[in-house]
């Protein structure tokens, strides 16, 4: 164990999908700095990039209420979804993920055509019955490919037929979509502020659209992707001319939750932020970088995606201009040193490496991320006293 002065250091990671929350991973990263420095001074601040639990966690981190609701989930039965409300009851933070979220629908039964985000709708609308006016909507974690348009219906949009009658908002029910009819959408949307909180940058359709990218995920057959993506395109178009868009839709992030990203920001003209950022704004992120000396982030996983928006790039990039250091925890490390430095990593430690496997790094993951904090505070200390007693030259 070392001796050391005093040493500030704020831990700052997201979730590990599959295994803790973000407050539980920042938890066991305190716990391995006060082991290698308990004279440390450790500020914990969990982060979320717009994917599921980021509603929950602002919530906690801002003190602000609670709240429950019943509303449809993806299949269309009734499930209870969580969302937060400042103490004015002006703001109101909702996860799409907890109304049309994959974990909400078994293995068995994921089959993007007859699930729709409606449930999403709904939320919306309990937050403006509570009074809201600006409502924060995280993107990730959906189970859904519908374009929004369950979403859109619970807000009051109509899907017709040739012949008027209305259908279903599922893929699979507007096999038969003529045109789109707007005029019922709830009129307190014109006044109420919407932020769309992206985790990817996708557009609507092609390549690296909704279907292409996220649906087999999902559930969503490969022989089905290209069937998909031109329903997309083709409600898209009927949308347009309902409308007109607010903006086209292979606008980036209009793919994010099945498309949920398009209905929000295109349609209802909500303005789109990666949730990281947004998320690091409202807690105050860089205030609590710059009164620290060393700062630990993570995620489940480092590679190449990492850099287009998660939480680690944006820690990063704020802790980059504050000149202050930056090492990780991950539960896999995909990336090479020389790309970890080029991201702006100090150094960084996983879970599985040579020694631990995956089924061994997922049965403990709290004492593997007290042990890798541990052992890169450590690290850090030594470096930093190698530095004060490297005799100079001249």
């Amino acid at each position: 164990m070392h001796k050391c002065t005093p040493l500030r250091i704020l831990v700052c990671p997201d979730s590990f999908k599959g295994s803790l929350d973000a407050v539980d991973v920042a938890d066991a990263m305190a716990r391995g700095v006060r082991t290698a420095c308990p004279g440390a001074q450790v500020r914990a601040l969990p982060m979320a990039d717009g994917g599921e639990g980021t509603a929950r966690l602002i919530t906690q981190t801002l003190g602000w209420a609670w709240r429950r609701t019943e509303v449809h989930g993806p299949r269309g039965d009734c499930v209870t979804a969580g969302w937060g409300v400042d103490t004015d009851g002006r703001r109101a933070v909702i996860d799409v993920a907890s109304a049309c979220g994959l974990d909400l629908v078994p293995s068995d039964q994921r089959d993007p055509w007859r699930l729709d985000s409606r449930g999403v709708g709904e939320l919306m609308l309990a937050a403006m019955d509570a009074g809201a006016e600006e409502l924060m909507i995280g993107l990730g974690g959906s189970g859904t490919v519908d374009g929004g348009a369950g979403m859109l219906a619970a807000l009051g949009a109509r899907f017709l037929d040739a012949q008027g009658n209305a259908l279903s908002p599922t893929p699979a029910g507007l096999a038969a979509l003529a045109r789109v009819d707007l005029d019922g959408l709830d009129p307190r949307l014109d006044g109420t502020g919407i932020v769309v909180l992206n985790d990817v940058d996708n557009p609507l359709t092609g390549p690296q659209g909704a279907a292409a990218v996220f649906g087999p995920q999902k559930g969503l057959a490969e022989a089905d992707i290209q069937a998909m993506d031109r329903h997309l395109a083709r409600l898209a178009a009927r949308l347009d001319a309902a409308g007109p868009l607010r903006c086209p839709a292979d606008t980036p992030g209009a793919g994010a939750a099945g498309g949920l990203g398009f209905a929000l920001a295109c349609v209802l003209g909500g303005h789109s932020r990666m949730g990281a950022a947004c998320l690091a704004d409202l807690i105050d992120l860089d205030e609590a970088i710059a009164s620290a000396d060393l700062v630990i982030t993570g995620e489940g996983q480092i590679d190449a995606q990492t850099a287009r928006g998660k939480v680690v790039a944006e820690v990063i990039t704020r802790a980059t201009r504050l000149n202050v250091p930056v090492v990780a925890v991950a539960g896999r490390i995909n990336a090479t040193p020389a790309e970890r430095a080029a991201l702006g990593l100090t150094d960084a430690r996983g879970l599985v490496d040579d020694t631990v496997g995956v089924e061994q790094a997922m049965a403990e993951p709290a004492r593997g991320i007290t042990e890798r904090s541990r052992w890169l505070v450590e690290t850090h200390l030594d470096r930093g006293r190698e530095s004060a007693c490297r005799p100079t030259l001249g």
